[in-house]
């Protein structure tokens, strides 16, 4: 019989494996889709798809009543507004810089969650968490200003994005206290969803049907496994795995993407942004690595 530990690993493994992709299928929606109206539109596929699980809980029981836990509204409430901010400063972002770029920058929410709620909050400064939080700096500057005058656009709304995710990811963590992983995606994206229709709707050109045509099975992509089963998959290795493992694996991702980059986009990773690879990746891991056995640094995990 396969542990928990084994189902988690599987899990955060199969969710970075998809997470990877999330760049590269949008970018390849921008040609024909503003980056809200693919947004809304991947929303629309995933709150379907959601939907569609709600009704196939656990022994046939649906989970349409857990809406009703009133527990969980202000934090379904808070995580939704946040996780929604977090997409929406992404989905914009990478209409501005390249997927490669995104997914590494996206990464430095980990140092970010470091810092909210571990250092901010007056915890003494381990000089292995300061290496981290030092090495991972380093190789954020190098990403974000190669050699070149000024800061890219689409690099620092990835990065606001990166500041947010550890916030959305406190308030999904505690609705999950009260309601499953299904119900907390379904809610984050049904809220959501006409809020970004509207922002397209008044700040962008709609879509014409020649381009649905071109980008629907981007959009089945992204709204179906992407933004619907990856998320499904995160939330639940989340629940079985250490922190250190969870950071650690999460480093995958960006590598994912830079790999698929390479031969779907032909994106050729620049010098600065490959010797800034190995500073954010390693930072990552020595940030949530836990200093007593079987301690782990707070509140250090990844958001999505």
């Amino acid at each position: 019989m396969i542990s928990e530990q084994r189902k988690g690993e599987f899990y955060l493994l199969a969710e970075e494996f998809l997470w990877g992709w999330f760049p590269i299928v949008t970018l390849l929606s921008y040609p024909y889709l503003a980056p809200l109206w693919s947004m809304g539109l991947t929303l629309a596929v995933a709150a379907v798809f959601f939907g569609v699980l709600m009704g196939r809980g656990k022994k046939g029981r649906s989970r349409w009543r857990e809406l009703k836990y009133r527990r969980a509204w202000a934090d379904l409430a808070w995580s939704s507004f946040y996780i929604m901010l977090l997409f929406v400063l992404l989905f914009t972002g990478l209409s501005y810089t390249t997927a490669g770029n995104a997914a590494l920058i996206l990464f430095m929410q980990v140092f970010f969650a470091f810092l909210f709620f571990n250092l901010l909050q007056g915890e003494k400064m381990n000089p292995v968490h300061l290496a981290g939080a030092a090495m991972m700096s380093v190789g954020a500057f190098l990403v974000l200003f190669p050699g070149e005058a000024g800061l890219n656009k689409g690099d620092l709304l990835v990065l606001l994005a990166a500041v947010v995710a550890p916030i959305g990811n406190r308030y999904q963590q505690r609705a999950r206290r009260y309601v499953h992983a299904t119900t907390l995606l379904f809610v984050r994206t049904v809220t959501s969803l006409p809020v970004v229709l509207l922002l397209a709707w008044l700040y962008a050109s709609p879509p014409g049907l020649t381009d649905l045509q071109a980008t629907w099975w981007l959009m089945a992509i992204n709204g179906v496994f992407l933004m619907g089963l990856s998320k499904i998959y995160w939330i639940e290795a989340l629940h079985r795995l250490s922190v250190t493992k969870i950071s650690a694996m999460t480093a995958l991702s960006p590598l994912f993407t830079m790999l698929f980059a390479f031969f779907v986009l032909h994106e050729i990773p620049g010098g600065w942004q490959l010797t800034g690879i190995l500073p954010i990746l390693a930072g990552g891991i020595l940030i949530t690595r836990p200093i007593d056995p079987g301690v782990a640094v707070r509140n250090c995990r990844p958001g999505r």
